[in-house]
């Protein structure tokens, strides 16, 4: 019987991880939980370039920086995953890149996103996810956001071997934050390799949860996202979702510290939300865990799910998790436990998605 995904992948990204797990760490943990694919978050690379090459000063917004040691930081990453079994399926997230009307800032993007072409190169990777923009003195025109979107795709086809674009809505995005957005950009682009990045998390934060409310969800929430999930099944064409990112999110944060976190740092509460309270779907389930010792999950992951798999796709599967509270401990066994989890939920979804008779 045909699985629902073509290939599993997992997340390697840093956001809320304890530094002492390391992106070899992480990859071991991701190769040993039987993943076949990992998504590559590009702040993973730049620690470990700083690791193996003492002084490395990071990329800036225009590309420029230690440029020379991070691509051989990623061909080396690149045998690593090659030895323990991995294909590196994206490398995300690359931002704050569409809706300028300075020509100087565009021209400044297109230098970075060359730099990064060249990473994804020395990595043998061929898919970049770009999120939607969250600087407000960026364009609300679509037909703008879509331009610098094409020349981005135009210049990604060019390269050797060609990159796919993989556009994912930030909940927290100024002006494309549902996947409707995405969409109609996605259709405004019209280039075959610029698709689409769909998220669980993303979704629901817009059509369904509200983190900043007493429940967690927002007024009317089923019947918000019922809407939303039955458009999006009968709109997006597969060939145009180029993967499909996994995570829950939990309501155990405390409205007031949410609110409080995201004030310091100067965020979007729906930013912090995702930084710090993204564990994996049926994870105290997988884990044993209970009342207070629990993540907390409560979006509808299988009806998000069961929206995407009745477009008819079927690609890429990658979990992409953040939960500060447990990933930053000093414990090696993390990463590994997270991983494992991982397998186990998509194993739990892709049963109850054949409940559904799907």
């Amino acid at each position: 019987m045909p699985t629902f995904a073509t290939a599993l992948a997992y997340s390697t990204d840093s956001a809320g991880m304890n530094p002492t797990h390391t992106l070899p760490m992480k990859l071991r943990a991701i190769a040993e939980a039987g993943f076949p694919q990992v998504e590559i978050g590009f702040p993973d690379l730049e620690e470990n370039a700083s690791q193996a090459f003492p002084g490395y000063k990071k990329l800036d917004e225009s590309g420029k920086g230690d440029l020379y040691n991070l691509l051989k930081a990623a061909k080396e990453v690149r045998e690593m995953c090659h030895e323990l079994g991995l294909k590196i399926l994206v490398v995300h997230p690359f931002s704050e890149f569409e809706g300028y009307e300075d020509e100087q800032k565009r021209k400044t993007n297109m230098e970075r996103a060359r730099a990064w072409f060249k990473v994804l190169a020395a990595l043998d990777c061929q898919m970049l996810q770009v999120g939607s923009s969250d600087v407000l003195k960026s364009s609300s025109d679509y037909s703008v956001i879509a331009r610098d979107l094409r020349v981005l795709a135009d210049e990604a086809a060019a390269q050797d071997p060609p990159i796919k674009i993989a556009y994912e809505m930030w909940a927290w995005g100024c002006y494309v934050n549902t996947w409707e957005h995405t969409w109609e950009v996605c259709k405004r682009v019209d280039r075959p390799n610029f698709g689409l990045c769909l998220d669980t998390f993303q979704i629901s934060a817009r059509a369904y949860a509200d983190p900043t409310s007493s429940d967690g969800r927002l007024l009317a929430a089923q019947e918000r996202l019922a809407d939303s999930l039955s458009a999006l099944s009968q709109t997006i064409p597969p060939e145009k979702i180029f993967y499909f990112q996994i995570s829950d999110g939990s309501h155990k944060h405390g409205v007031d510290a949410l609110r409080g976190s995201a004030k310091k740092q100067g965020i979007d509460p729906l930013y912090a939300w995702s930084n710090a309270w993204r564990p994996i779907p049926f994870q105290d389930e997988i884990e044993g865990k209970r009342g207070d010792e629990g993540y907390g999950g409560y979006l509808p992951i299988v009806e998000l799910c069961e929206a995407v798999v009745k477009t008819g796709w079927r690609g890429p599967w990658s979990f992409e998790v953040f939960y500060t509270q447990d990933m930053s401990r000093d414990d090696p066994e993390v990463p590994r436990r997270w991983a494992k989890s991982a397998k186990a939920s998509y194993e739990m979804i892709e049963m109850k998605l054949r409940e559904r008779g799907l």
